[in-house]
């Protein structure tokens, strides 16, 4: 069985699962099952959610069969809880893991997210051409190290701007870029777009005029600069068919003979003589696609940012002017390439669900996620009066020591107690404090203390860049930032009612699964006995039509059909068959065997091949053909053998052979018994002024 996340099919509808609401006066409830009381607002959000108000007309009876059916989901619900599903091991980890992949998405400012959602599709609209210097610069260098880098590559960009018209960009990359990847190419890398490199680089791409260069700026690599070339629309995704001869270590031989011998491929293809597709299957050799014709996925040119020989493949593609479409033969230093244009799709529009939703996905694991992170710790800071005690910093940082900046703190060294002297008017009054329990921050009702501080010392083994107080000032920050963040996630069901609705659903959702695997679809598989009881009741509804036992040979052409028929009257296994008459190219022979009806045509396309076999059948008693060989002719585009083993008239169906609609039966009836026990075991009360109240909202309404 497959479970559906968030909404399950049953009885043909589909239905969310959400929790009971805390009784209030301004909301009834619409139903209990004991003391369990299911609200208005849930049942109506549930229902709202399966149907479109805009185009769906509700009626009474729609509201009444829903109520039906959530009922017995809840009555479902509930039994798994009473069985103990809900403590099981493997229960509980499945929803921690669920609900860790859900929180996700709530542990961001979303209106930070939304805005930088939308400002990746803007900038997704167009495609940047850019070249850039680099000069490298570990995060973690020191203070030293980062100036040279920097005045480095200062020099470079007050030499550039001098006269940016008289100084080629290019060969100042060749001759002080640190990028070994584009030095040689004059740190080209070719056309870029949102999404597809470091945060910081994008926006200087985007943010720098055509013709432009940027100021420098820092990533994670080192200290940048960059030219803009160029910039176009968006040309979207192509899909391609691929065939590639490989030039072996640039010699010229080899080049000649992959140049002759990719002129002929395409001198097949255009000339009609053969199809793109056999030719990839025979001559490609690029064993990513050959096996499959040389169809490839979806690329765009953006996808290989830096590289500009794939870059340059893909612009041959998007040369193409329309489908079906094959370039000219073009070399990369991969070697001779064919493509052929099958389908290109444009970007999608922001409407787009599916791709506003690709989006988040992109923009949370970017680096921009970090702006979304940091606004949520400051509305987190700000609705849970965070405190910082400075004092209790200050006194940590002055007892550290080396060990510290090298990255070994060793809390051994630090004192048990810290003393401070304060003037109380003219009388100086020490007071000794437990350090490990002093107050760094407070958050809401949590209070994290020095000691809590020095967990965090103790992970951070790498030396301090900077003073003593730089390093505890980014450790300090990093492990508020976090706190808030973990605060946040353990009062998401506070603080989101569609995150708590949400994870509720899935919370029921599995519950219900769980109780019917147990109960209904591993009864239904395991319980021998019982099916065959079951089917005992029922065999008359299980029957065979006139069927034929053959076997179908597809075959290329005429001849082999003659030569196969010939092959086949002699007792030639199938396996033989088909090695031999595959040899030239896999798709010349396939073949089919069974026991098949006439309206089994969806096995055979087109159907004649059936039709044959049942000879006449206007006739008031049909007619069939006899056991033997018959050679078909054309049927679409192969020519076909038919060996006729036996006609099998009709009967019944043993057990065997319909087990698995016969199981499916012995399911719905095994459900239909369970709820009816449940409906016995607990009491049901409809509260019938709620569902009218509801009626009267939503009936007509459209």
């Amino acid at each position: 069985m497959k479970r559906i996340f968030g909404l399950m099919v049953f009885g043909g509808l589909f239905f969310g699962m959400a929790q009971a609401q805390t009784e209030s006066k301004a909301v009834p409830f619409v139903f209990s099952i004991d003391k369990e009381k299911v609200y208005a607002d849930e049942f109506e959000r549930q229902y709202l959610k399966n149907i479109n108000l805009k185009e769906d007309a509700v009626t009474s009876k729609d509201i009444r069969n829903y109520l039906d059916l959530y009922i017995k989901f809840k009555l479902k619900v509930q039994d798994a809880k009473d069985a103990g599903l809900d403590t099981a091991t493997a229960y509980v980890q499945e929803l921690q893991m669920y609900r860790d992949q859900l929180a996700r998405n709530y542990l961001y400012d979303r209106s930070v997210t939304d805005a930088l959602v939308k400002e990746a599709y803007d900038r997704l609209q167009n495609e940047v051409k850019v070249s850039h210097i680099l000069i490298l610069c570990s995060p973690d260098a020191s203070d030293a190290d980062q100036k040279k880098a920097l005045e480095k590559i200062e020099n470079i960009h007050r030499m550039l701007m001098r006269n940016p018209t008289a100084i080629n960009f290019g060969d100042i990359a060749r001759t002080e870029s640190e990028d070994v990847g584009t030095k040689s190419a004059g740190g080209d890398l070719g056309w870029m777009t949102a999404l597809h490199v470091v945060y910081e680089f994008e926006n200087q791409a985007y943010n720098t005029p055509v013709g432009g260069i940027s100021p420098v700026f820092k990533t994670e690599f080192g200290y940048h600069i960059l030219m803009v070339n160029d910039k176009r629309a968006n040309r979207g995704e192509i899909k391609v068919n691929h065939i590639l001869v490989r030039v072996m270590n640039k010699d010229e031989s080899s080049d000649t003979e992959a140049r002759k011998k990719i002129d002929e491929i395409a001198l097949n293809i255009n000339s009609g003589k053969e199809t793109f597709e056999n030719m990839a299957r025979t001559y490609s050799e690029d064993y990513n696609s050959r096996y499959n014709g040389g169809a490839m996925d979806y690329i765009n040119v953006t996808q290989f940012v830096g590289d500009i020989d794939r870059q340059y493949w893909a612009d041959q593609a998007f040369s193409l002017k329309k489908d079906g479409d094959v370039t000219a033969p073009f070399r990369t230093n991969y070697g001779w390439h064919l493509l052929q244009r099958v389908n290109v799709r444009p970007l999608r529009s922001f409407e787009d669900k599916e791709m506003r939703s690709i989006l988040k996905m992109d923009v949370q694991k970017n680096q921009r996620s970090q702006i979304s992170v940091d606004s949520l710790v400051v509305k987190i800071k700000k609705e849970n009066g965070f405190k910082l005690n400075n004092s209790a910093v200050d006194a940590v940082v002055s007892y550290l020591d080396s060990n510290f900046m090298n990255g070994k703190f060793d809390e051994a060294s630090m004192p048990e107690f810290h003393k401070v002297t304060k003037m109380e008017g003219k009388k100086k009054v020490t007071t000794e404090y437990n350090l490990r329990k002093m107050e760094v921050f407070k958050l809401g009702e949590s209070s994290n203390s020095v000691a809590d501080l020095f967990t965090q010392f103790t992970y951070s083994n790498k030396p301090v860049v900077g003073t003593k107080k730089d390093g505890v000032t980014r450790i300090m920050n990093d492990w508020i930032d976090k706190t808030c963040v973990e605060y946040q996630n353990d009062h998401l069901e506070e603080k989101s009612v569609e995150f708590r609705d949400i994870y509720q659903e899935y919370k029921e959702g599995i519950l219900m699964f769980n109780r019917m695997q147990q109960l209904v679809w591993d009864r239904a598989n395991n319980d021998t006995a019982g099916l065959k009881v079951y089917f005992g009741e029922h065999q008359r509804e299980y029957n065979w039509n006139n069927r034929f036992d053959v076997a179908v040979y597809f075959c290329n052409d005429a001849k082999m059909m003659k030569t196969v028929a010939k092959q086949v009257k002699k007792g030639i296994s199938v396996d033989s068959l088909r090695r031999e008459h595959t040899k030239k190219n896999i798709l010349d022979f396939s073949y089919r065997t069974g026991k098949f009806e006439l309206s089994d045509t969806f096995l055979f396309s087109p159907s004649p091949i059936l039709k044959m076999m049942f000879a006449d059948l206007s006739a008031e008693k049909p007619k069939y053909n006899k056991a033997g060989i018959y050679q078909v002719g054309q049927v679409g585009d192969d020519f076909v053998v038919v060996k006729v083993n036996a006609f099998l008239p009709a009967g019944s169906k043993t057990l065997d052979e319909t087990r698995g609609p016969v199981a499916s039966k012995y399911q719905e009836q095994l459900e239909r018994e369970w709820i009816e026990s449940l409906k016995n075991r607990y009491a049901v009360t409809v509260n019938e002024s709620a569902v009218q109240a509801i009626e009267a909202k939503l009936v007509n309404k459209k």
